[in-house]
């Protein structure tokens, strides 16, 4: 056989690793739609600019194509949560809460790690119409047991809040290019960096030693994160009030729920595609770098108050220990008896395998099938298959 590779980054799924795959998508969106979460299916090719949403990063992540029948320019989506933004702004009540739900496919122009895929199969799920505490704590309480469906073990929460972040910059006066530049080195981590650009620029001194604290001090897994920051960020302690408060209403809500969930405070992080207007939010298996979820508040300029939530499914099904079970297989020589296949239905029903023989040459041993359907009786009924 000629070997025929895919593209760099671009990954298929064998007979096996797709069963899987389907097994956890399914009780995904299962889970989700137990919450009142509405499964919604947006286009893989959408409008280039509808699918970039105005994003730098979502811009150098999208595959461009041009339309044949009109010229337009089109792209493959690199993130569905923008289109799923716009169904809610075309098609739902906007005095009503909406929560909606989707898996599906996405393309980027480049992986998000060295050696990562290029191709996810996108899960998460939006809650739009209200910016309460109640709203962030139900959609991480979601992640949370979309994790547990998935059988992902010895995982890492990590909350941080974008309003800490915004308040320093309102404090400082910056620039636009100022702002975008120290947010880069914060999401980095950055220290030399921060230090040389502090150095490089007029910053008041309340502003540098709240800055310079982000990564390290007011970063850790104890709510006493909570309370430092208290004092670190004094110069804006009535601006990010609310957002420290947020945070311990939602690590007391994953606590109390899911109490094997360990939880990190990092006030310093504002990262991802849309999440930049309230709480973010990350998952980490122990021992790995690499996230397996994503969220936080978005929204709330010209559209209306979002949060949500996105994984990777393939990421899910390497990393979790989800059983999918095994079909019974059972193996036959197909014939015009309608009993027979009243039979066969019956089993399929049932959640069977059934193979169908394609010759006198073929076997239930070829196959993989366990069992055979025999007559016996005048009924037909499945027998183990002698060696």
């Amino acid at each position: 056989m000629n070997t025929v590779s895919l593209p760099e980054g671009v990954e298929e799924a064998s007979p096996e690793q797709a069963v899987r795959l389907e097994a956890c998508r399914r009780r995904l969106l299962d889970c989700f739609q137990s919450y009142g979460y509405q499964l919604v299916a947006p286009p893989l090719v959408d409008f280039f600019d509808a699918l970039t949403d105005d994003s730098d990063a979502l811009v150098q992540q999208t595959l461009s194509i041009t339309d044949p029948l009109t010229g337009a320019a089109l792209g493959l989506r690199a993130d569905i949560t923008p289109q799923v933004a716009r169904m809610d702004a075309r098609h739902l009540p906007q005095d009503k809460v909406a929560r909606l739900c989707y898996a599906g496919p996405v393309m980027r122009a480049r992986p998000e790690i060295l050696g990562g895929n290029r191709n996810p199969i996108q899960v998460g799920a939006e809650l739009y119409g209200s910016d309460s505490e109640e709203a962030d704590a139900e959609i991480v309480q979601l992640l949370c047991a979309g994790l547990q469906v998935a059988g992902c073990p010895s995982t890492c929460l990590d909350l941080g809040h974008a309003g800490v972040f915004r308040a320093l910059a309102r404090k400082a006066e910056w620039t636009a290019q100022q702002r975008d530049e120290v947010f880069d080195i914060l999401q980095r981590k950055a220290v030399p960096d921060l230090e040389a650009w502090l150095e490089s620029n007029s910053v008041e001194a309340e502003v540098a030693a709240a800055l310079r604290a982000l990564p390290e001090q007011l970063s850790g897994a104890d709510e006493e994160v909570l309370d430092r920051a208290k004092e670190v960020l004094g110069c804006v302690q009535e601006s990010v009030a609310d957002a420290l408060d947020s945070l311990r209403a939602v690590a007391r809500r994953v606590r109390a729920l899911y109490p094997e969930m360990r939880l990190h405070f990092d006030l310093g992080e504002a990262s991802g595609f849309h999440y930049e207007r309230g709480m973010v939010f990350a998952v980490y298996l122990e021992g790995q770098g690499q996230e397996i979820a994503r969220g936080g508040r978005y929204g709330g300029r010209e559209s209306r108050p979002a949060t949500g939530f996105s994984m990777d499914l393939r990421t899910l099904v390497r990393c979790g220990s989800m059983e999918t079970g095994a079909f019974r297989r059972i193996y036959v020589e197909p014939s015009e008896d309608s009993a027979q296949h009243a039979a066969l239905e019956k089993l399929r029903q049932e959640g069977c395998a059934v193979i169908g023989a394609l010759g006198a040459d073929d076997s239930a041993q070829a196959h993989d099938c366990a069992e055979q359907l025999v007559l016996e009786d005048g009924t037909w009924v499945g027998r183990p298959v002698e060696a």
